[in-house]
């Protein structure tokens, strides 16, 4: 990205920043760290810049330390709830594959049982016509 110069106001300082972010994002930044020490310069009764600039920034990076805690045992959770959830996925596919497998078997115990009565029929059958021939043949 290329990179362009973004004029900001900070604590009553301007700053000429060379930057590849955007125009409007780095006023937000400036305009945060502004806000923030303005406040800190009133709430601790501060008149150096450079006190106010390194409290600003003290606030800032504990700011963003807790934020990344927070963002770790976010991700932690999140980790151990998608591991929880896949877990029962695979143990509900291995209940399903039981249930498929014991249907499967039942349907083929059913299979296996009607084959044997069409071959007993078949047989019947088969002895009946070869009586009725018998008879047939004796006429």
């Amino acid at each position: 990205m290329e990179k362009a110069s973004v004029s900001v106001k900070i604590y009553n300082s301007t700053y000429a920043l060379t930057t590849s972010a955007s125009e409007e994002q780095v006023l937000k930044i400036a305009a945060e760290v502004d806000r923030r020490m303005q406040e800190l310069a009133e709430s601790k009764k501060l008149l150096q810049t450079d006190k106010i600039a390194i409290w600003t920034a003290l606030d800032l990076a504990a700011e963003r330390l807790e934020l990344q805690e927070k963002c770790a045992a976010l991700k932690q959770e999140l980790q151990e709830k998608c591991t929880a959830m896949e877990q029962e996925m695979q143990q509900k596919c291995i209940a399903a594959e039981q249930q498929m497998q014991e249907k499967y078997t039942a349907m083929e115990q059913q299979m296996q049982q009607r084959n044997a009565a069409l071959v007993q029929e078949l047989q019947e059958l088969q002895a009946r016509y070869e009586r009725l021939l018998a008879a047939v043949r004796e006429r």
